[in-house]
């Protein structure tokens, strides 16, 4: 994947889902004074435009992920950060204390030597990232955490190299309303107006962080903020 495929893919992504919403709006709000928004019509928009939001973003991280891949880096060729994605799975392991890779649990193993036995799988997962071209599993370095959040998304920025400073404060607080609004309509605790300014605001928001995503991703991939010692914007 070169810069332009990287560039195109995005893009593509992102249009469908921009023109989708705004079909959705058109429909549920089109024709209507601001004043006299349904509330069932912008709780529906509410809920179509998170799915959208952590659909994209995860799906531009998957890329940039796919990305740095394909440059075929070895580790210490690579920003640190994207060594500890590399070992995301073996960090949850050791944190989760699950099962040993490839094994059993019997009496045998002990909780001092399933202790052990994990440690030495990270040295040799270490070992292993460390020995050649770094390759990033995509599905435990990019996680939503069940909910795309502020706090779920300067993660991510963070431990793919890009500066979580990046994002706009305004858009980190439009995607956590968008969030919460979302949370609050599946649970049911969300039935009373919603401000059609505030909805609006925020909505704007979130279309513009996407659109912004969109260049700092290419931007990141363009810049090789991937690469140690990288000088990120």
């Amino acid at each position: 994947m070169n810069i332009a495929d990287l560039r195109a893919e995005l893009e593509d992504d992102l249009a469908w889902r921009q023109d989708e919403l705004r079909h959705l709006r058109n429909s549920l709000l089109g024709g209507t004074d601001v004043a006299d928004w349904p509330v069932p019509s912008m709780r529906a928009i509410l809920v179509m435009q998170y799915a959208h939001l952590e659909g994209f973003v995860r799906n531009a991280m998957v890329l940039y992920v796919r990305y740095i891949n394909d440059v075929s880096l070895h580790a210490n060729e690579l920003h640190v950060q994207i060594i500890a994605s590399a070992l995301t799975g073996e960090f949850n392991r050791l944190r989760k204390g699950g099962s040993l890779e490839g094994q059993q649990d019997d009496s045998e193993n002990t909780r001092l030597l399933k202790r052990a036995k994990r440690q030495v799988e990270f040295v040799e997962k270490l070992r292993s990232v460390t020995s050649g071209p770094v390759s990033i599993d995509v599905e435990h370095a990019v996680s939503m955490e069940m909910n795309l959040s502020s706090d779920v998304l300067r993660r991510t920025l963070y431990m793919l190299g890009i500066p979580d400073d990046s994002v706009d404060g305004a858009q980190y607080r439009a995607l956590d309303f968008v969030k919460n609004a979302r949370n609050d309509i599946a649970h049911g605790s969300r039935k009373e107006k919603i401000e059609p300014g505030l909805f609006n605001a925020h909505r704007k928001k979130c279309e513009d962080f996407m659109n912004s995503l969109v260049r700092l991703v290419t931007e990141a991939a363009r810049d090789e903020w991937y690469k140690a010692h990288a000088v990120s914007a």
